[in-house]
């Protein structure tokens, strides 16, 4: 895999850079619009980022990441998993995975069944299982959904977008599946 550009090198560009080293800190802030021209550095910089910050504990196995050190902002499944402890607040070391930050593009054109998830229709056909099939939301959590061009995307996209950046949370009700997720 192809080393980013270092965070460090950006020149210029520093209430893009201050703005995307806040969100880093303070992940409550909830996300970051960045307007520029073609080639302003947009996407190098976020991708710098993230290759500097030090890897997540993330529950093993669990396609959201959850934190096990953080139990209440889990995904039902890590709650009801009940992750055998070592000590207050910390999973045991078999339970864990120490994983990068996820950075994950929003491509043009992406359905709502993509950035949401949607019924795995592979399983629904060949099992007959109802089961969910995890979409670009669950493989961001904890980590940077980089759009770019998002006055592309469809308005019920972007609204679905800003709902989930304020609320924390990735809600899906269709199909007869209801799933929430952290989607932080």
């Amino acid at each position: 895999m192809k080393q980013p550009f270092p965070f460090s090198a950006i020149v210029g560009q520093d209430e893009m850079k201050r703005a995307i080293l806040v969100t880093a800190v303070d992940p409550s802030v909830g996300g970051v619009l960045i307007l520029g021209d073609r080639g302003t550095g947009k996407s190098t910089a976020v991708r710098a980022l993230a290759a500097l910050l030090p890897p997540i504990r993330a529950t093993r196995g669990c396609p959201y990441h959850c934190d096990p050190a953080r139990p209440s902002l889990s995904c039902a499944a890590c709650r009801e998993a009940g992750w055998s402890r070592n000590a207050p607040g910390e999973a045991a070391a078999c339970d864990v995975d120490l994983i990068p930050v996820p950075v994950v593009d929003l491509p043009l054109g992406a359905t709502e069944d993509r950035v949401v998830g949607a019924l795995d229709l592979e399983k629904a056909l060949s099992q007959g299982q109802k089961s969910f099939e995890p979409g670009l939301l669950a493989r961001a959590n904890r980590g940077f959904l980089y759009i770019d061009e998002v006055n592309l995307l469809e308005d019920h996209l972007v609204d679905l977008l800003i709902d989930v950046a304020a609320s924390g949370e990735n809600v899906v009700e269709r199909e007869g599946l209801s799933v929430r997720h952290p989607a932080r």
